[in-house]
């Protein structure tokens, strides 16, 4: 049976790459495996955009997450969508 809790992360470029291998060491450091209480088993995953991403980047992907995943690149047009998340996009320009 699959665990129900995982860590996911999303690799968009091959400049992403640096930061999943630090994330994905990281977890394993300091959660210890098998799991001891009050820790749970969890999986590491990572969706990758393989339109974006070297194929090289996602072999080395596979070798170090659980599941690796591809999805597809959805784009905005405006930010006027991102809005809606709020205070944390004060940064954007105004919506005309």
């Amino acid at each position: 049976m699959a665990t129900p809790y995982a860590f996911a992360t999303l690799v968009t470029s091959d400049s992403y790459l640096p930061g999943a291998l630090a994330l994905v060491a990281a977890l394993r450091d300091i959660h210890p495996s098998p799991s001891q209480s009050p820790e749970v088993d969890f999986q590491t995953v990572c969706l990758v955009t393989p339109e974006t991403v070297d194929v090289n980047s996602i072999r080395l992907l596979r070798k170090v997450f659980n599941v690796v995943l591809g999805v597809e690149i959805i784009e905005q047009e405006d930010d006027k969508n991102l809005r809606l998340l709020g205070e944390s996009f004060e940064w954007l320009p105004p919506i005309d």
